[in-house]
C-alpha cells in the first residue's frame, strides 16, 4: 500500500491523508497566488501560471519503504521550545474534547511557522511544541530561521487569539525558548530526535521566559546579531546549571535583510573579475542591449564583496541606476520574491502600505515610465506585474485569466520586460539578483527571458552558488548575451594579504597565528574573516575553533550530498585531509554504490580533488578541496564511531605498509592514539578498548622516538604526552619511560619547567625501583634543567647528588656524563679549576670504560676551558684531540667535535679562516651521511662567518638553500637563523620594520628549540635596528633580554658584546653615567676572559663613553684596528663613525677624516645607508 511523505517532518502518512499525523502540516499543494489546488507533480499553477512552492512530487504517494533512519551524528542544532500558557484555565471551562481540539488547532498553526522557515517538528508534548533547526538537515542560517519562526509564532498568536475570543471567549499566551549548540542526533527507539545539554537549556529558557516573549541563549544571539534586534536580560538561574546562563529577548528582525558582511574588508585578488564587470556594463551602455552576467562560486568565496565594489563604482560614477532583488531560502510566497523587491523599491512601496496604496504607487510608476502608451495598456501591465509579485489589484483593473497557462505566463513576463525596458530607457540600469541558487524555477525562467528579449541598456547581474549549475548546467554562459564568472578561492598569498588586513599590520597575534588563519581559510574570504575575528577575540587558541557561521555553511553543504556520498566523505574525513581510494571501499560496499562514480561526483561538486600518490605506493589518493569541509564532516561523527573508524584506518594502513610500517609510524600513532582516547572517553567495551590502547602505546612511543631523532621536539613531545594519557592501560615502567622521554624533548624545546616536573616524577619511581644508574642520570638531567633556568647552585647540588650516588660503584657511563656536564657548568660560571677537575674525572672514567665518545667530549671540555683562561695552545690541542677521537667513534660525533672546534676558533680565537675550514669539513660529513639538521646548522655557521666579512652574496646564497631545506623538511626551528639573517639584510637596506619582524620571528623559532645562539643574534639585531631608528629604551630592553639568554646559555663572549653595545646605546640616549658603568663592566669581563671579539667590543664601548674626547678617539682607533685585524669590516666602520661623533665638537678636522673613512668602508662593504649617515654627520 502506498504512502504519502510529509515534506516538513518526513512522517509517512496513509494515502488520502490531508494533514500530517506527525506535525499537522497540510499534505496538499496549492498555488500561493490564487489558491488553486495543484497536482503533486506540477511545477506551475494551471490557473495563473505562477511557479509552485516546494519540489514537484514532494509529499507524493510512494510504494517503496522508507530508507534507513538518518545515521547517528553530532550536529550543531538550534532547538526551539514553545509552550501555550492558559491551558489550565481553559480546561476548567470546557469539555476535554473541545479543549483538545482547540490546542491541536493552535499547535498546528504554530507548527506552520516552523515549517515555513525550514524547521522540523520534533514532537508535540501536551500544549508544548519542540522543533529543530539543523537536524536532520542543516541550513547555513538555522539560528536565524529558528528566531524568525519564533517571532512568527508570537504574531500568529494574535491571529489565533482573535479567533478563540470570537468563537470561544478564551485566549492563550505563548512563551518560546531557543538555544543553539552541539547535540547527538539520531534514533531514540523508533523516533528521530536530538539529545544533549543544548536541548535541556532550550527547555529551561522557555520555562524561565516571559509570556509573549522569545528568549534565546548566548550562542543563538551571537549567530543572529546581524539580523535580529535583541534586548539583554539578566542572567537566568536555570535548573541543572551550576552558573547563571546569559539570556536575550528577541524583539524583531532588523530592517535590512541584506547583510553587508564585507563592507570594511579590502577587495583582494578580484581585479580581473571587476574589470570584466566594468567591460560588460560599458558594452551594455554602448550597444543598448541587455546582458546577463552570473558570478558563480562557493559560499563565502567573495561574490557579495565583488558586487559591493562594482556597485559602489557604478553609483559613484553615475554610470547606471541600480535596483536590487534577493532570493530567500525560506518563508512563504517566495515565488518571484526577488522581482517583488525590485518593483517595490522602484515604485516606493513599503511593507506598511495598505493594498490600495501599494496598487496606486505601482500603477502610477508604470504610467510615469511609459507616458506615450495608452492608459489601458499601462494599467494591464501594472496589473500583470502586481499579480506576479502578490500585490492586490482592484477588480476594475484585474486581468482575466487566459485559458492557456503558457500564454498567461508569456503575458506576465512580457509585462515585466516592458516595465524594465521603460526604466532603462531613461538611464542605463544595473539589475542585481542575489542568491539565485535559492530562486524558484519561475524566477530563473524570467531572468533568462529578460536576458534574451529585453532591449535597452540593461545589465542583469546575478550572484549564485555553484548549486545552480546542477539544476541548470547551461545557465548563463551558454546563451546569447550571457557571461558566467567563476570565482575561484584566493591564492595563498592573496589570503595572507587579506588576513593581514583583517587583523592589522601591527597586530599582536603573531606571525604563526596569521599564517594559521590563512591556511585554515583555504582561500575563502568569509572563512578568513570569521576565523580572523575569532583570532582577535580569543587569541591564537581561537584559530583552532571553527566559527559557527563557517560550520553551518559547510554542514549545509555536506547535508546536500547524496546519502552514500555523505558517508564516503565522513569516512574520508577520518583518514585525514588526504586519503586513499581503497580506504573507502568498505563504506562503498555497505552503501551499495559505485565508488568510482561517487568519487567523480564529489570531485565535480568541488568537495575533493585527485592528487599524486605520496604516501603509499600503488594507492590512488584524493584530498579535500578545503580542509574545513573535512573538519566539519569529521565533527558530525559521534565519538564512539570515530574511535572505531580510526582503529579501522590504523589496521588498514598497517596492513598496507607491511614491513615498512616504520615509515608511517606517525600516521599509525595518530589513528590508533585517537581510537584509544576516544574509546576511553566514550566508555566502549573493554574487549574493544584494549587492542586500541595496546596499538596506541606502541606506535605513539615509536613516533615520539622518530621525531626526537630528527629534533622535531614539539612533535615528539605531543606523541609522548598523548601516550601518557593512556597511563591507565600501560604498566608503571612503561609510563615512567614515556615520561622521561617526554621530559627530554621538553628540555630540548626550552620547556624547562615541564621537563623538571616530569623528571621529578621519574626519579621518584626509579628510587622505588632502587635503580641507581637511572636515579643518577636523572639528577644529571635535573641539574641541566636548573642550569638553563639560571639556578646554578641548585644545579650543582643535583650533579653532586648524582656523583655521590655512583662514584663508589663500578665505572659507569652515567657517572662520566655527570662529570662532563658538571665540568661544562663550572666552565660557564668561570670556575675553571673545578671545570678542569671534573673534565679530568670524566676523561679518566671514559678511558677506563673504553668510551671513545665520552673521551672525545671530555677533551672538548678541556679545550673550551683552556681557551677560556687564555691558554690557546692547550685549548687547540684538546679540541683537535677531540676531533681525532671523534673520527674513531662515528661520523655523527665527528660533526659535533668539528663544530665545537669551529665554535672555539670563531668565538674564542676569532680565527675565522680556521673556523671556516672546520665547519666546511663538518658540513662535508653531514652531507655524506644525510644529517639534515647538522647541514642546516653548519651552513648557518658558515653564513655567519660570511656576515662577519660582509659577504652579502654568500649570505644570500645560504638563505636560499637553508630556507628551502628547512621548509621542505618541516624543520621550523631551523628556520630561525635564516630569519635572523634576513632581518640583518633588511636592516642593511634600512627597512627597519621588515627587519624587526624577521628578528622577532627568529627569536620565536629559536626559543622553541632552545637555540640560544640564534636567540641572542636575533635580539642583538633587533637592538641594532631599534638603535638606528632612535628607539633607545626599546633597544636597551632587547639587549637586557639578550643578556638573560647569555647567562642561561653560557654565551660569555656574546655577553661582552651585548654589554658593550648597551653602553653605546645608553650614551646615545644621554644616560652617560649608566653608559660608563656598562662600559666598565664590559672591560672587566674582557680582561678576565681573553676573547678577541669581547676585547674589541669593550674597547669600542670604552672609547665612546670616555670622559674626554681625546681619550675616546684613541680607544676607538685601537678598537677599529682590532676589528680590522679580526676581519670584521662592519664593526671597524662603526668605530670610525663613533670616532667622528666623539670628535665633532673637539677636533672637527679629525672628525671629518674619521667620518670619511667610515663612509668609504660602508660603501665598499655594501651598506650605503650607513655611508650616508656618516656623510650627513660630516656635512
Amino acid at each position: 500500500m502506498g504512502e504519502t511523505a510529509c515534506r516538513g517532518c518526513g512522517t509517512r502518512n496513509p494515502v488520502g491523508a490531508r494533514f500530517c499525523m506527525g506535525c499537522g502540516a497540510s499534505l496538499q499543494r496549492a498555488c500561493g497566488a490564487c489558491g488553486t489546488a495543484a497536482a503533486p507533480e506540477a511545477r506551475f499553477c494551471m490557473s495563473c501560471g505562477r511557479a509552485l512552492e516546494g519540489e514537484p512530487s514532494a509529499g507524493t504517494e510512494t510504494t517503496q519503504p522508507s530508507s534507513s533512519a538518518p545515521p547517528e551524528e553530532r550536529r550543531q542544532v538550534t532547538v526551539l521550545f514553545a509552550d501555550l500558557s492558559g491551558y489550565t484555565a481553559v480546561a476548567e471551562q470546557m469539555d476535554p474534547e473541545r479543549v483538545k481540539s482547540l490546542v491541536e488547532r493552535c499547535l498546528r498553526r504554530l507548527g506552520e511557522e516552523v515549517l515555513r522557515y525550514g524547521g522540523t517538528i520534533d514532537k508535540f508534548i501536551g500544549d508544548n511544541v519542540m522543533a529543530l533547526f539543523g537536524a536532520p538537515v542543516t541550513h547555513e542560517d538555522d539560528p536565524e530561521r529558528a528566531v524568525r519562526a519564533a517571532l512568527g509564532m508570537q504574531e500568529a498568536m494574535e491571529e489565533i487569539n482573535a479567533m478563540l475570543a470570537e468563537d470561544h471567549g478564551v485566549s492563550f499566551e505563548l512563551r518560546v525558548g531557543i538555544n543553539t549548540g552541539e547535540v547527538l542526533a539520531g534514533a531514540v527507539g523508533e523516533r528521530y530526535t536530538v539529545t544533549g545539554d543544548t536541548v535541556n537549556v532550550a527547555s529551561r529558557l522557555q520555562s524561565a521566559g516571559q509570556l509573549g516573549a522569545v528568549t534565546v541563549g548566548d550562542q543563538t544571539r551571537a549567530a543572529t546579531i546581524d539580523t535580529i534586534e535583541y534586548a539583554e536580560l539578566p542572567p537566568l538561574t536555570l535548573k541543572g546549571k551550576a552558573q547563571p546562563v546569559p539570556a536575550w529577548q528577541a524583539l524583531a528582525p532588523k530592517d535590512h535583510d541584506r547583510q553587508d558582511r564585507f563592507v570594511s574588508i579590502p577587495l583582494v585578488g578580484r581585479s580581473a573579475e571587476l574589470e570584466l564587470l566594468r567591460s560588460l556594463l560599458g558594452r551594455v551602455v554602448r550597444e543598448k542591449h541587455s546582458q546577463l552576467a552570473t558570478v558563480v562560486g562557493q559560499a563565502g568565496v567573495g561574490k557579495t564583496r565583488l558586487l559591493e565594489e562594482f556597485e559602489s563604482e557604478v553609483r559613484e560614477s553615475g554610470a547606471a541606476a541600480v535596483l536590487h532583488g534577493r532570493c530567500l531560502p525560506y518563508g512563504s510566497n517566495l515565488a518571484y520574491w526577488a522581482l517583488g523587491e525590485v518593483v517595490r523599491t522602484d515604485a516606493g512601496i513599503v511593507d506598511s502600505d495598505l493594498a490600495q496604496t501599494a496598487w496606486k504607487k505601482l500603477s502610477e510608476r508604470f504610467a510615469a515610465l511609459s507616458p506615450g502608451d495608452g492608459p489601458e495598456l499601462v494599467t494591464r501591465r501594472a496589473a500583470l506585474v502586481a499579480r506576479l509579485i502578490g500585490i492586490e489589484v482592484p477588480s476594475e483593473a484585474a486581468v482575466a485569466d487566459d485559458s492557456n497557462p503558457e500564454q498567461m505566463r508569456e503575458n506576465l513576463f512580457a509585462a515585466v520586460r516592458a516595465g524594465l525596458e521603460a526604466r532603462a530607457a531613461g538611464e542605463p540600469l544595473l539589475l542585481v539578483f542575489e542568491d539565485i541558487h535559492w530562486a524558484d524555477d519561475g524566477m530563473l525562467d524570467l531572468i533568462e527571458y529578460l536576458s534574451q528579449w529585453a532591449r535597452g541598456p540593461l545589465l542583469i547581474l546575478c550572484l549564485s552558488r555553484d548549486d545552480l549549475l546542477e539544476r541548470r548546467p547551461d545557465w548563463g554562459g551558454g546563451r546569447r548575451g550571457g557571461t558566467a564568472l567563476l570565482l575561484e578561492p584566493l591564492t595563498t598569498d592573496e589570503t595572507h594579504e587579506l588576513v593581514l588586513s583583517l587583523v592589522g599590520e601591527d597586530n599582536a597575534v603573531g606571525h604563526e597565528a596569521v599564517a594559521a588563519v590563512s591556511e585554515r581559510a583555504g582561500g575563502n574570504p568569509l572563512f578568513a574573516q570569521e576565523i580572523a575575528r575569532r583570532l582577535t577575540e580569543s587569541g591564537p587558541a581561537g584559530v583552532k575553533e571553527l566559527p559557527e557561521t563557517v560550520q553551518a555553511l559547510l554542514a549545509a553543504r555536506i547535508d546536500s550530498l547524496e546519502h552514500s556520498e555523505r558517508r564516503l566523505v565522513q569516512q574520508a574525513a577520518v583518514v585525514g585531509p588526504e586519503f586513499w581510494v581503497s580506504s573507502l571501499a568498505g563504506v562503498a560496499l555497505e552503501e551499495g554504490c559505485d565508488l568510482e562514480v561517487a568519487l567523480r561526483s564529489l570531485e565535480q561538486k568541488a568537495i575533493i580533488e585527485s592528487i599524486p600518490s605520496r604516501h603509499m605506493k600503488g594507492e590512488r589518493e584524493y584530498a579535500f578541496r578545503h580542509v574545513l569541509i573535512r573538519d566539519v564532516a569529521y565533527s558530525m561523527l559521534p565519538k564512539a564511531v570515530r574511535a572505531a573508524k580510526h582503529f579501522e584506518v590504523g589496521v588498514f594502513v598497517e596492513e598496507r605498509a607491511g614491513d615498512r610500517a616504520d615509515e608511517v609510524v606517525a600516521l599509525l600513532a595518530q589513528h590508533y592514539g585517537k581510537a584509544a582516547t576516544l574509546g576511553l572517553e566514550t566508555g566502549i567495551a573493554r574487549d574493544r578498548l584494549e587492542p586500541m590502547q595496546r596499538k596506541a602505546l606502541h606506535f605513539l612511543e615509536a613516533a615520539g622516538d622518530g621525531a626526537a631523532l630528527v629534533y622535531s621536539n614539539a612533535e615528539a613531545y605531543t606523541h609522548f604526552e598523548f601516550a601518557r594519557e593512556l597511563r591507565d592501560f600501560g604498566d608503571e615502567q612503561t609510563i615512567a619511560r614515556l615520561a622521561e622521554k617526554q621530559a627530554d624533548v621538553a628540555a630540548r624545546a626550552g620547556r624547562i619547567d615541564a621537563a623538571l616536573e616530569l623528571w621529578e616524577e621519574c626519579i621518584d619511581f626509579q628510587r622505588r625501583q632502587e635503580n641507581l644508574e637511572s636515579v643518577g642520570d636523572l639528577h644529571r638531567k635535573i641539574g641541566g634543567g636548573l642550569w638553563h633556568k639560571g639556578e646554578g647552585q641548585r644545579a650543582i647540588e643535583h650533579y653532586q647528588k648524582g656523583i655521590n650516588l655512583l662514584k663508589d660503584g663500578p665505572p659507569r657511563l652515567e657517572l662520566v656524563r655527570l662529570y662532563e656536564e658538571a665540568a661544562w657548568l663550572y666552565m660557564h660560571t668561570g670556575d675553571n679549576m673545578l671545570a678542569i677537575y671534573a673534565a679530568e674525572k670524566a676523561l679518566r672514567l671514559a678511558e677506563r670504560l673504553g668510551e671513545t665518545k665520552a673521551a672525545c667530549r671530555a677533551h672538548g671540555i678541556f679545550g673550551r676551558v683552556f681557551g677560556r683562561i687564555g691558554d690557546t695552545v692547550r685549548a687547540r690541542e684538546n679540541l683537535e684531540r677531540s676531533v681525532e677521537l671523534a673520527r674513531e667513534a662515528d661520523e655523527g660525533e665527528t660533526i659535533r667535535a668539528l663544530r665545537t672546534l669551529g665554535d672555539h676558533l670563531e668565538i674564542s680565537d676569532a680565527d675565522y679562516e680556521a673556523a671556516r675550514t672546520a665547519y666546511g669539513e663538518a658540513l662535508a660529513v653531514a652531507e655524506r651521511i644525510g644529517d639534515l639538521p647538522a647541514k642546516l646548522e653548519l651552513q648557518a655557521a658558515l653564513a655567519t662567518l660570511a656576515m662577519y666579512r660582509a659577504d652579502w652574496d654568500e649570505v644570500s646564497r645560504y638563505l636560499e638553500v637553508a630556507g628551502r631545506l628547512a621548509e621542505d623538511e618541516g624543520l621550523a626551528g631551523k628556520m630561525a637563523l635564516p630569519a635572523a639573517l634576513r632581518g640583518l639584510m633588511d636592516w642593511r637596506e634600512g627597512d627597519f620594520a621588515a627587519a624587526e619582524k624577521q628578528f622577532a620571528l627568529a627569536r620565536e623559532l629559536a626559543a622553541q628549540v632552545g637555540w640560544s645562539e640564534v636567540s641572542f643574534q636575533a635580539l642583538f639585531g633587533m637592538a641594532s635596528s631599534l638603535r638606528d631608528r632612535g628607539e633607545f629604551t626599546a633597544a636597551v630592553d632587547a639587549l637586557s633580554e639578550a643578556l638573560d639568554i647569555c647567562e642561561r646559555g653560557g654565551l660569555i663572549a656574546q655577553s661582552i658584546q651585548a654589554i658593550a653595545q648597551r653602553a653605546i646605546i645608553l650614551a646615545l640616549a644621554g644616560r652617560v653615567e649608566h653608559a660608563r658603568e656598562a662600559a666598565q663592566e664590559a672591560a672587566d669581563l674582557a680582561e678576565r676572559l681573553h676573547y678577541p671579539v669581547g676585547k674589541a667590543a669593550a674597547l669600542e664601548a670604552a672609547g665612546f663613553c670616555a670622559l674626554s674626547a681625546e681619550d675616546g678617539a684613541d680607544l676607538l682607533r685601537d678598537a677599529r684596528a682590532m676589528w680590522g685585524a679580526i676581519g670584521r669590516p662592519l664593526e671597524a666602520a662603526r668605530c670610525d663613525l663613533l670616532s667622528g661623533r666623539v670628535l665633532l665638537t673637539y677636533d672637527r678636522e679629525a672628525a671629518l677624516l674619521a667620518l670619511d673613512a667610515s663612509a668609504r668602508t660602508y660603501e665598499e662593504i655594501g651598506v650605503p645607508r650607513l655611508a650616508e649617515t656618516a656623510r650627513s654627520l660630516a656635512a
